[in-house]
Order: structure tokens, then sequence, then C-alpha cells
């Protein structure tokens, strides 16, 4: 069947919401008052398995897709299952460098008084400067940006997986 990432996304997504939903009524099939209509507890639990099937079968399947999929990042091509984990630690690094921007902290605030020695009075120095690190954190969220593009790109891509049932995208 042909996919694309996003159908996969998605499928994964709603068939979690089934899987949510059994599992959040199975207490209340536990017991009914006379004459009324419930699922039973082995309905609940049959909807509830068969959804976590779907997904487990959908994962395998997006795991192909991730790994059948390249992405261009700058210069380097890599499969789409890379771009995904390396996005995150992109992001943070530019996190990273924008915490190096932060302005003066008040006397309130944690860590206030950590860079400095109180009886000599001896104050650390800055390693980097404020414009460096702002330069950093705008590089950073670059290629970050750039990856996320990349990655939005990729799973736009329809490619065939094979064993993957249409009814998973019911």
């Amino acid at each position: 069947m042909k996919v694309t990432g996003y159908m996969l996304r998605e499928a994964i997504k709603q068939h979690g919401l089934r899987r949510d939903t059994a599992a959040q009524t199975f207490d209340g099939s536990l017991k009914a008052f006379p004459g009324e209509e419930k699922p039973t507890p082995q309905s609940t639990v049959e909807q509830f398995l068969a959804s976590e099937l779907a997904i487990a079968q959908l994962q395998v399947a997006q795991m192909h897709y991730n790994l059948a999929v390249t992405v261009q990042v700058g210069s380097e091509t890599m499969s789409l299952a890379e771009a995904i984990k390396r996005v995150g630690g992109e992001g943070r690094s530019e996190k990273m460098w924008r915490s190096a921007t932060g302005g003066k902290k008040d006397r309130y605030s944690p860590g206030y008084g950590e860079d400095e020695i109180d009886p000599t009075r001896v104050r650390s120095k800055a390693t980097i400067t404020v414009n460096e690190a702002v330069k950093l954190a705008s590089q950073a969220g670059k290629r970050a940006g750039v990856m996320r593009a990349a990655i939005a790109t990729a799973n736009a891509k329809e490619i065939e997986i094979e064993n993957v049932s249409p009814a998973l995208f019911e």
C-alpha cells in the first residue's frame, strides 16, 4: 500500500484514541444495574487489544517509512529516521545558547550570587559574550529549522510499504 508519513501518524493517533477510550470505559463495564445495557468487559478488552495491535502494525510501517525516505539537510543526506532523532538535539542546543544570553538576575532568582565568593567578592567572568551566544543561538535555530522543514517535506512523500492493511487507515 502507498502511504505517507502523515497518513501513518494520523492513523496511529486515531487508533490511540480508540485504545484510550476502551481503557477508560473498562472500569465502568465491570458493574451494571439490572436492565442496563453496557459493553461487556471482554468486548472492551478486545477493542483495546485490537487498537494496540493496529498501533503496533502502524508503528512498524512507520519505522519502515522513516528508514526508506531520505532527506537532504544542508549538504548532508540522511534517513528520515535519523533526521527525526537529531532534530531534538538541534532544538535543545539552540535553547542552551539562548539561555547563555540571559539577562541579569534579581536577588530573588534561583542561582543569584552563584558567580561570586562572598568573603573576597571575587567574581566569575563570562566565557562567552552575549553577542557570540546570540549568534550561536541563531545558527542552531537555523539548523533546527532546516531539519524540521526537511522532515515536514519528507513526511509528504508517498512510498509503497508491503503488508500494510488499508483497514488500518479507516
